[in-house]
């Protein structure tokens, strides 16, 4: 068997239209999980059980399902039991935020655990109230260790989107499928997607590295 190198160059427009598409699902799907993520966070940390307990689940629920049987149940499952029918798109994008906004929730946790307690009596000292403490001084602390954090799981929710294909949204892998069964050549266009990928990752990893490097000088330089 011979590598079919020029298949897959005349096929690079649509595996880099699901290439984009993979990115761009991945981007607002932790667009999402950054935005959820923080008010779950916030509730955690209450000592009301009325508050920490709900958000508790939401973690715990969300921390252990997987996502393959999350997406074809919102896809498929709302459909049938509520009349749902959300597109392929946008039912892949809030079950990927959904599931990394508990993972996002933690994250945010632990960057305002490193927050010390003296910085909230300083705030109280100087007549602050409880929203612009956490506005002002909290949150930008907070951001140094949540960045990087954010960063890393982008790079998981890049991999973890290569199986919204299986509700029909047409990312690198629905493309890689769709060409293997038209030329019937399933070992290049499948090494082609596991090329791609590996570039992704590794692009995105170094551009991880870079941000918690430079965060990470923040933090020792303020003691963090």
């Amino acid at each position: 068997m011979t590598f079919r190198l020029d298949l897959v160059w005349n096929a690079r427009l649509p595996l880099l239209h699901g290439t984009l598409v993979t990115i761009e699902v991945a981007l607002l799907a932790l667009g999402v999980a950054l935005i959820l993520g923080l008010p779950v966070a916030l509730l955690r940390a209450s000592r009301l059980p009325v508050f920490w307990l709900p958000a508790f689940l939401f973690i715990q629920f969300f921390r252990g399902t997987s996502l393959y049987v999350l997406i074809l149940w919102v896809f498929f499952g709302l459909a049938i039991a509520l009349d749902i029918n959300l597109p392929p798109f946008t039912a892949a994008v809030l079950c990927l935020g959904l599931l990394n906004s508990a993972y996002m929730a933690e994250v945010y946790r632990t960057g305002l655990g490193t927050v010390g307690f003296g910085q909230y009596e300083a705030a109280r000292a100087l007549g602050l109230s409880n929203l612009s403490t956490f506005r002002l001084i909290v949150l930008p602390q907070a951001l140094r260790v949540v960045i990087p954090s954010a960063a890393n799981l982008f790079v998981d929710m890049l991999k973890d989107a290569a199986i919204v294909g299986v509700v029909g949204v047409w990312d690198l892998m629905k493309q890689a499928d769709r060409l293997t069964k038209f030329h019937f050549r399933p070992f290049e266009f499948y090494t082609a997607s596991a090329v791609i990928y590996f570039l992704l990752v590794l692009g995105f990893s170094r551009l991880v590295s870079v941000i918690e490097r430079h965060y990470s000088r923040h933090v020792q330089a303020r003691g963090i």
